[in-house]
């Protein structure tokens, strides 16, 4: 198989793990702390969409003025950047956003949505920072660790994306000693088998599932994962039964994902990155 052809079907292949589904994370509490839309004006009627925009702004100088004597109000902070969104001020949202991301370390989905607003910002250099901030406290959050994979991917550094995920896996056990389940090994080692995957690195990918399935032979991810590779290697005998595998060890809620998955061929199926997830809900206080 050359390195195209084993490419071609990564990028085309449905690597769920980049849409964190076989992970069990929930993305809408993410995506609820990222950006409302802009105002749009309504259609012939100028008169409304200023008024509409007079409101805004009256709104912005109010929670402003807040700030000024309570610069961590966490609902005016909320507010602020909602509405500077709505008037399609993405850039000053940062401001406010950081305060919240400093105030709140708690709750990272503040950082997150400043992560992300970077990103939209094309600033992927502060967006990783961002991620990294989380990752210091919060080693197994894997919102941010699959984020900041998706960066260095992205920005063509594979090493630097596999060094995330070896790195959290050589401090999961003194993370879990300290705190229980900080880390998720098996999620971590998924999205690793994954990258692995994309880099055509077939020994690393198979032999990273097959650990997975010695910690956890009930986890039904390396059998899908080796599955799929398996279909590429044109091995179908050894594709159905692990896919097999796969769906009778599936909770239910995955189990007609995974079935779709050994009904397709690699090339029809769709690659979805974490990136391309719309982002227009606003900021709700957690």
């Amino acid at each position: 198989m050359t390195q195209r052809t084993a490419r071609q079907w990564i990028i085309n292949g449905v690597l769920i793990v980049v849409t964190l589904s076989f992970l069990g994370v929930s993305i809408a509490p993410l995506l609820g702390g990222l950006l409302a839309p802009p105002v749009q004006p309504p259609a012939n009627n100028a008169n409304q969409n200023t008024l509409e925009q007079e409101k805004i702004k009256n709104q912005i100088e109010g929670f402003e003025a807040v700030l000024k004597s309570d610069p961590k109000n966490q609902t005016a902070l909320i507010g602020l950047v909602n509405l500077r969104n709505q008037l399609g001020k993405t850039k000053e949202t940062i401001e406010p956003l950081q305060t919240l991301a400093d105030a709140f370390p708690d709750q990272p989905e503040y950082r997150m949505t400043l992560a992300r607003t970077y990103i939209q910002l094309k600033d992927p250099k502060n967006a990783s920072a961002e991620y990294r901030k989380i990752l210091a406290t919060k080693p197994g959050y894997i919102p941010a660790i699959q984020s900041l994979v998706s960066i260095e991917l992205t920005d063509k550094r594979p090493e630097a994306a596999i060094g995330v995920l070896q790195d959290t896996l050589k401090t999961a056990e003194t993370a879990n000693k300290v705190q229980a389940n900080t880390v998720d090994t098996s999620s971590v080692r998924w999205i690793l088998g994954e990258v692995y995957r994309q880099q055509d690195r077939i020994d690393d990918a198979i032999a990273t599932y097959d650990l997975m399935i010695k910690e956890n032979a009930k986890d039904f991810r390396p059998y899908v994962g080796k599955a799929q590779l398996r279909q590429v290697q044109g091995k179908d005998d050894d594709a159905k039964k692990l896919f097999d595998k796969g769906i009778e060890l599936a909770p239910a809620e995955f189990k007609d994902e995974v079935k779709r998955l050994a009904a397709l061929s690699p090339q029809k199926a769709p690659f979805t990155s974490p990136d391309k997830v719309p982002s227009e809900a606003p900021v709700k206080k957690p």
